[in-house]
């Protein structure tokens, strides 16, 4: 018997080319009528740089900042969902589709594998970055990072080049 979904979960920065893995998300949900949860994680800083950014900005500050963020973001993501599939679908409703849109704190790569298990995903759809820094390539980027420890498939998304067009940031 060949593999189904019913759980997507897609990982988005919200940068430029995510309306190109976008597509696959989607895609990989209509065709298997699944479920597809939307996740984006705001990076929080160390508790070390939490130290230093109150000791120059105030206590509190970088809380109300990412509370702020993830306000912003939630208000932002359907928006921009509605926009792709008017344009690249029509008048489809994507939230017959899309199930779910969390925005969550923390370690990007902690963060994702902790939804593919809370949320049961069977699936994991997220973009690769051709050029990596110094950092990842010396710990690994959070694709390499899920791809790793992720316990259900991953589909990675290398985003072509010379698609720039498609920068509709979901």
């Amino acid at each position: 018997m060949l593999p189904g979904f019913e759980r997507v979960l897609y990982c988005t920065q919200l940068g430029p080319n995510t309306a190109y893995v976008f597509r696959y998300a989607y895609a990989m949900a209509r065709r298997f009528e699944a479920e597809l949860f939307v996740l984006h994680v705001v990076e929080t800083l160390t508790a070390e740089q939490r130290q230093l950014v109150d000791g120059y900005a105030g206590e509190g500050v970088i809380e109300h900042i990412i509370d702020e963020q993830e306000h912003e973001q939630m208000d932002r993501i359907p928006r921009r969902i509605a926009e792709y599939c008017a344009r690249e679908i029509g008048d489809e409703s994507w939230t017959d589709v899309v199930t779910k849109i969390i925005v969550a704190e923390g370690k990007a790569h902690t963060q994702i594998l902790a939804h593919v298990d809370s949320l049961d995903a069977d699936l994991v759809v997220m973009g690769a970055h051709a050029e990596s820094s110094l950092l990842d390539r010396l710990v690994g980027s959070t694709a390499q990072r899920v791809t790793a420890r992720c316990p259900v498939p991953v589909l990675m998304c290398q985003v072509p080049e010379g698609n720039q067009s498609l920068s509709l940031d979901i």
